[in-house]
Formats: structure tokens, C-alpha cells, sequence
């Protein structure tokens, strides 16, 4: 009889969203790839073949099992739940082989870390080994379940409902990143002076080993935290491979990509002595050696200005000690130096217009195929896992093409960042390149995704909760899979919330889009609005004011549809708000009604909810999200950061 065996590492969502910065949150995913690839190895190597994913081809794997050649793999691609089928009677050994050569590796990555960077500090610590070693020993969770490859599927779900993973207490101050866990030093700063002193202590011990970068002053680690942010620095004995850690961006460089593009063509001189101007008054590391992985940001003419820390880009933050820290012998003058120079760059102008300043929000893509347990039911888990393999080989190009950098792409789930203008079309491209995988199953292989467009000033901690209960609970379980959910977080909240099938009907006529291009195409219309009369942000509000009196809402929150009354016209209110705008704004009443049957056209089209269940033909509620996600796009969170 051959046996099924399903192999499940956790904690997951905890492990990879509890990252302060860029780099943390693809060290968790990279690292989790690492250990499931040593777990998917293990597994072969004791008699078990790994059906789901298809791993032969993956490069994690291949250097993982000894075969790697070229450059090491820079991207986590292999999931944390695989299948292995077996002969015979040998589940059993397979699976403990298998939770074996996880344990190993993560030990593996784990030892070097702990002699590098923690084992000089213990002197000054508090009972720091004991805590490493209960930190480092109970954090994982390894479950398995075996059974017939035929038989009742649900065995893995239902074996996640029995708890008997129960950590052991976590006592102290907590870790300042995985706020669960004990920080390392032991001591409790509540105590007194005395006992915050010697924390202060082990912390500077610990820090004269790593960079400013690597450490924050006001950084205290747990364990598991200190691992996945320091080993990239031993990755030859952590991991067996060399592993780029430099290249990875910040969220704050990230918004600002188009932004330094725009710079670099059409002012390189005044960007290059800005550098100067910059490694001149501030400390060494505020520039980076290698640029970051985008096309277009080079130029000898603008020196060392793409290399800059993204903060240095906005003059809210330059005007921060805290953010931009300066040397101890600049100037006093230096600071002031510093804004105007940069007031000179922001006002400068191109084909587009004025420079301005760069954004200060950036985009973060999580995405998710839909019902893959029925996709695997219906073909089988290796032509599953070959077109999952098709479509995590093809997502990295699918990114960078439109500005992004992927931090993880692994069997069906997808985790990017992005500047803004660029975000739902390339969240459109993965769904239909996810689609394109799957050649033989029609409409059934789809992909959902959730789109946040945040602040840089918010814990990355918060936008990742916030796309995963996009994608989860609105865009999935909300929206009936299928369908794309995008929000605007700003530091006061959440903005606005949009939910839609990846096409809609129009309503009237039914007639198929693309819902992106629909957005996108409103958008434009209010880009325009600076050269022509075009829907102006007041026109926006008033319509959603209007619109919750008469869906008798007491106050609009994001993502909510009202309620049309059976007797309003909403294509004829929407129409006359425009058309009186324009009349106010044009003495040309002609061009006035022409532009707005126009503008009406494409909003209308967008006022109406787009589920998997329902007929969008018939339009029986509205919202204005989509005007308001086309508001925020069309500046493209041009704002200055901080401001």
C-alpha cells in the first residue's frame, strides 16, 4: 500500500510577519525555505518521494541536496507543508527522518550565530545560555500525518486542531522584535538602576561585533530573532553557502524608486553633490556599497545618489537626529546644508512635471492560489507541482518588471514589495501568469491577492497583518476567492478597502473588464485633472457623503457597500455631481458634458461590488472605495514622508 504523508512546519505567520525591517522578513521566509528543504531531503533520503512541490528543479533544493552549481539561491521557494508518498510500512520512519534533518539544520544555522555574537556577551548576561537554549529548542512546531494516498483527505486540518505543542513560559523582559519571547540578557529593567545597567551592558558587549545596522541601539533580541536577522553574516557555516544580505531595500527606498529614476535623468549633477554633501556630514554606513536591484537607477553623472539610505531622500527625515544621524564633528550648519540642497533637487522639473519629493508610501503584495487541495484532487499532486513550480520560477521576473523585488515565491504563495503606481497591475500578472500554469483546468486555478499601500513610518509588522486579513478574510472568504482586495494604510488607519473579482461585469450591459484596467483607467482621469477639468478630491468626498445619506449609512468605513434605494438613479446622481463640477470650473458647457458623460463612464463602472456569486450586472449597491484608492494613486503618495 502506499502511504501519504503530510509534513507541516510552524509557527509560520509569526516567525516571518514579527520583522522590523526589509531584511528580517526575507531572512524569516528565506530561512524557513532553508529548513523545509532540509526537511523535504530528509524525507528522501529515508525511502520517501516528495510529490507536492516538485522539487527536483528548485535551486533552494538543489544546493540544499549537494547538486547546486552557479550562483546560490537568493529567495526562499519551497513552502512549509509538503507531501511524501512511501512504500510499504515505512511512514513512520520517514516522517522522523524527515523532523530529524529539520532539527539538524536548524541547530545548523542556530550554533554559529550563538558563538559569534551571543557566547562573548554571556559573562555579562543572565542565565543567557539557558535562555538561548530553551528559546532555540522549543520554538517549532513539526506535524505530520500518514495515511492511504487514496483515502480520507483533511487528516493534516484536523490534526492542527489537537494542541500539544505548549511552549515553556517566557519570563523577563520581552524581545523588542518577537514580543512573546525573553530577551537575551536576562535581566529585568523594571528591577531598579542596577539591574537596567547590566542589561545596557550585555547589549553594548553584544554590539561590538556587528554594525549599527545589524543591532539598533534600542533593539534587545530574543534567540530566534538574533538568528534569522544575523545569519546572513556566518551563511557559509549557517547555511553552507555564501548568501547576499546587502541588497535587500528598505520599505522607505522601495516607494521612492520612481522618484530617484525621475532624479538621476533629470538632475544628476545636483543629485551627485547632494551625495557628497551627504557622505561629507554623515556617518559611513548611511551609504551602501552595492545598489539596490532596480533597472534605470545608474548614471555616472549622479554618483553615489542612488546608494543613499532612502532617508536621506526625504527632508522630514533629514531634519531628524534620530533618522539621519550626522558624524560628531559636522557642522552645525550641516543639517540646514543638507535641506536646501535637497529643496533643490524637489524643485526641479521634467517631462512629468515638478520632482516634488518621493513618495512616502510603498506597496506590499501577498498572494495566494484558491482551493488548491481541489485542484490536487482533480489532477494529482505532481501535475499540481509542476505548474506550482512553473508559476514560483516565473514570479521573480514577473516583480522586477514592474519595480519590485520579491521576497518570497514559494509553491502558491507569493510575498512582494513595490513602489505604488505599479502594484495592482502586477498583482493582476501574477494572478494570470498563475492562471497560464495551469493550462487544463479552465477557470478552477485562480489565484486571490491582497494589495497594501503603507505608510513608511508603520511597523512592517502591521502591514503584513493587514494584507493577510486582506487576502484571508475579505478577499478570500469575503469575496469568494478569485478577486483582489487593496487598502491604503496611513499612520491614522486603514483609508479605504477594495474588493473585486479580477474581472467584472459592467453593470447594464454586462460586459467583461479588467477590473485593474477599469481602476487604472480612472486613474488616468485624474491625473489629467491638473490639465482638464477632471474629478477633483472634493468632488470625491461629496459624492461619498451623498451616497451614505442615501444608503441611509450613518458614517462610511472601508470597504463597506450601502444599500441603494430602489428608486435612485445612481449612473444619473454620479453624472450630475460631475457635470456640476465641470460647469463651475469650464465657461465651455459643451466640453463640459462631453467630459463628463466621460468621467461618469469610468466611475460608475467602479461604484458596484464584483463578487464571485453574485451579478454584477445589476447595480443594488455602491461604494466609493475604488474613487478613493483612485485618489490616493493618482498622486501616487506623493506626500513627504513624516509629513
Amino acid at each position: 500500500m502506499r502511504t501519504r504523508i503530510d509534513i507541516s512546519i510552524g509557527p509560520v505567520q509569526g516567525f516571518v510577519s514579527q520583522s522590523r525591517r526589509t531584511r528580517d522578513l526575507w531572512g524569516s521566509s528565506y530561512l524557513l525555505a532553508f529548513l523545509s528543504a532540509h526537511a523535504m531531503a530528509g524525507a528522501q533520503r529515508a525511502g520517501g518521494t516528495v510529490v507536492q512541490p516538485v522539487v527536483d528543479d528548485d535551486p533552494l533544493y538543489r544546493w540544499v541536496d549537494g547538486r547546486g552549481d552557479g550562483d546560490a539561491p537568493r529567495l526562499g521557494s519551497l513552502p512549509n507543508h509538503f507531501v511524501v508518498e512511501v512504500d510499504g510500512g515505512t511512514a513512520q520512519a520517514v516522517a522522523r527522518a524527515s523532523v530529524r534533518a529539520f532539527e539538524k539544520a536548524w541547530r545548523q544555522v542556530c550554533d554559529p550565530v550563538w558563538r559569534e555574537y551571543v557566547e562573548h556577551a554571556c559573562a555579562d548576561g543572565n542565565d543567557t545560555a539557558r535562555i538561548w537554549d530553551r528559546q532555540v529548542g522549543t520554538f517549532w512546531e513539526v506535524m505530520w500525518t500518514a495515511g492511504p494516498v487514496d483515502g480520507e483527505p483533511g487528516l493534516l486540518a484536523r490534526r492542527k486542531r489537537w494542541r500539544n505543542h505548549r511552549p515553556p513560559d517566557e519570563p523577563g523582559d520581552k524581545c523588542t522584535v518577537m514580543h512573546d519571547l525573553q530577551e537575551l540578557s536576562g535581566y529585568v529593567r523594571s528591577e531598579g538602576s542596577a539591574s537596567r545597567e547590566r542589561q545596557d551592558q550585555f547589549w553594548k558587549t553584544a554590539r561590538r561585533r556587528l554594525g549599527r545596522l545589524d543591532l539598533r541601539e534600542d533593539e534587545r533580541l530574543c534567540a530566534v530573532a538574533l538568528v534569522k536577522r544575523l545569519f546572513p553574516r556566518v551563511a557559509r557555516r549557517a547555511l553552507g553557502w555564501e548568501v547576499d544580505r546587502s541588497h535587500w531595500p528598505s520599505t522607505v527606498y522601495v516607494g521612492a524608486v520612481p522618484w530617484i529614476r525621475r532624479v538621476v535623468r533629470s538632475v544628476p549633477e545636483p543629485a551627485r553633490r547632494y551625495a557628497e554633501t551627504v557622505t561629507q556630514h554623515a556617518p559611513k554606513d548611511v551609504v551602501t556599497e552595492r545598489r539596490p536591484p532596480f533597472a534605470g537607477l545608474g548614471g555616472a553623472g549622479s554618483g553615489r545618489f542612488p546608494n543613499l539610505d532612502a532617508n536621506w531622500y526625504h527632508r522630514q527625515f533629514v531634519s531628524s537626529e534620530r533618522r539621519c544621524p550626522l558624524r560628531d564633528d559636522a557642522p552645525p550648519a550641516a543639517r540646514d546644508e543638507l535641506g536646501r540642497s535637497l529643496k533643490v533637487i524637489y524643485d526641479a522639473q521634467d517631462d512629468a512635471g515638478p520632482l516634488g519629493a518621493p513618495s512616502s508610501f510603498y506597496a506590499m503584495i501577498l498572494a495566494d492560489g484558491d482551493r488548491l487541495g481541489r485542484l490536487v484532487g482533480r489532477l494529482g499532486g505532481k501535475t499540481v507541482g509542476r505548474a506550482l513550480a512553473e508559476f514560483t520560477s516565473s514570479v521573480p521576473s514577473v516583480v522586477s518588471n514592474d519595480d519590485g523585488v520579491t521576497v518570497y515565491a514559494g509553491g502558491d504563495d507569493v510575498l512582494a514589495m513595490l513602489p505604488c503606481r505599479r502594484a495592482l497591475q502586477c498583482a493582476a500578472s501574477l494572478a494570470e501568469r498563475y492562471r497560464s500554469a495551469f493550462p487544463d483546468t479552465g477557470a478552477e486555478a485562480t489565484l486571490s491577492a491582497a494589495v497594501v499601500f503603507a505608510h513608511v513610518r508603520l511597523p512592517l509588522r502591521a502591514v503584513l497583518d493587514e494584507a493577510h486579513r486582506l487576502l484571508d478574510a475579505v478577499a478570500k472568504d469575503g469575496n469568494g476567492r478569485n478577486s483582489l482586495a487593496a487598502g491604503v494604510l496611513k499612520p491614522g488607519g486603514l483609508h479605504c478597502q477594495w474588493t473585486t473579482t479580477w474581472t467584472r461585469a459592467r453593470p447594464g450591459d454586462g460586459a467583461p473588464a479588467r477590473a485593474v484596467e477599469l481602476l487604472d483607467d480612472l486613474v488616468g482621469h485624474l491625473r489629467r485633472a491638473a490639465a482638464e477639468p477632471g474629478l477633483s478630491s472634493a468632488l470625491i468626498y461629496r459624492i461619498r457623503e451623498t451616497l451614505t445619506l442615501l444608503c441611509g449609512v450613518e458614517r462610511w468605513q472601508p470597504g463597506h457597500w450601502g444599500a441603494l434605494p430602489d428608486a435612485l438613479d445612481v449612473r444619473a446622481f454620479v453624472h450630475a455631481e460631475i457635470l456640476h463640477s465641470l460647469t463651475v470650473r469650464t465657461d465651455d458647457e459643451g466640453a463640459a458634458a462631453a467630459r463628463a458623460e466621460e468621467l461618469t463612464d469610468a466611475a460608475w463602472r467602479l461604484l458596484g461590488p464584483s463578487r464571485a456569486d453574485q451579478d454584477d450586472r445589476v447595480l443594488a449597491e455602491a461604494g466609493v472605495d475604488a474613487l478613493l484608492l483612485a485618489r490616493f494613486l493618482s498622486d501616487g503618495g506623493q506626500e513627504e514622508a513624516g509629513a
